[in-house]
């Protein structure tokens, strides 16, 4: 009884497996990134009624639907990273982890989030070039809008800025972490 009164009085970040004293909060621009996913769902959501009404009541489509939800949801997908990361909505191995000690745990964690934020500073180089080349070629979509694509494809490297960002303060988190777990394995 009294493990399910502590559980209930411990935080939900806390309470979250993931989650300790360590790990960061979400920021400002994590959230940031949150609420314009939210507001461009609220938009899709929107916009396909409108395209079933349209269909239903006219038998014609709204042509650039798809074009804009496609555009959506890249956008939705890299502004989320940095939300997810910070959030702890993703998966982690627990098998492995619980049969390391705390500072075993603390390595794994701080060399997997390390090696996480290489590969998002590779990524976020590459697409940044690859906004870039787009923005300097003048490519649009081959479609009646004709979208200049350097416009849904700036989320791309956006959003790997916003990883990044959260990226570091996991890092922090994670150093701080190992330096707490090797101090309790020093007094213990």
């Amino acid at each position: 009884m009294s493990d399910m009164v502590n559980a209930a009085l411990v935080s939900d970040e806390l309470a979250h497996e993931d989650g300790d004293a360590f790990s960061p909060p979400e920021d400002f621009f994590s959230r940031m990134g949150r609420h314009a996913c939210e507001a461009i769902m609220v938009g899709l959501v929107l916009m396909m009624g409108a395209e079933m009404v349209v269909r239903s009541l006219f038998g014609w489509s709204i042509q650039f639907s798809n074009e804009i939800g496609g555009y959506a949801l890249v956008a939705m997908t890299f502004l989320s990273m940095a939300s997810g990361q910070l959030e702890h909505a993703y998966h982690r191995v627990h098998f492995v982890e619980h049969r390391l000690g705390p500072v075993g745990q603390a390595r794994l964690r701080l060399g997997f989030d390390l090696a996480t934020f290489v590969v998002t500073l590779v990524l976020l180089a590459e697409f940044v070039r690859f906004e870039w080349i787009t923005w300097e070629s003048g490519d649009v979509a081959a479609t009646s809008l004709m979208t200049p694509l350097w416009v849904p494809r700036f989320f791309m490297p956006l959003g790997m800025l916003l990883l990044a960002w959260a990226l570091l303060a996991t890092l922090f988190g994670d150093w701080r972490r190992l330096q707490a777990a090797r101090q309790g394995a020093h007094h213990a």
